[in-house]
């Protein structure tokens, strides 16, 4: 079941990845799992969270790889520009 996404809860959400994230310098040799990824979020946006990282997948903002224990995000190098703007 997908869960519903307002946009002010997009905007937040995605920001707050993007933060973390960039904080813990995941461009690629570091990433996070799905579970990591949940963490530090309010327990009503867990569900939410990869909904909205999955949408910054298909923007290319965010990459997502298969590993043995799941799927792991990190920023892409590629639209740093883009990620500065957000973050800030």
């Amino acid at each position: 079941m997908t869960k519903k996404v307002t946009k002010s809860e997009y905007i937040q959400i995605s920001k707050s990845l993007i933060i973390k994230l960039y904080k813990l310098g995941c461009w690629g040799k570091g990433s996070l799992y799905e579970d990591e990824l949940k963490d530090g979020f309010p327990s009503d946006d867990k569900g939410k969270v990869l909904v909205v990282a999955d949408a910054l997948v298909k923007q290319k903002i965010l990459c997502k790889k298969a590993k043995k224990y799941g799927f792991k995000y990190y920023l892409n190098q590629e639209r740093r520009d883009k990620i500065d703007e957000i973050r800030n």
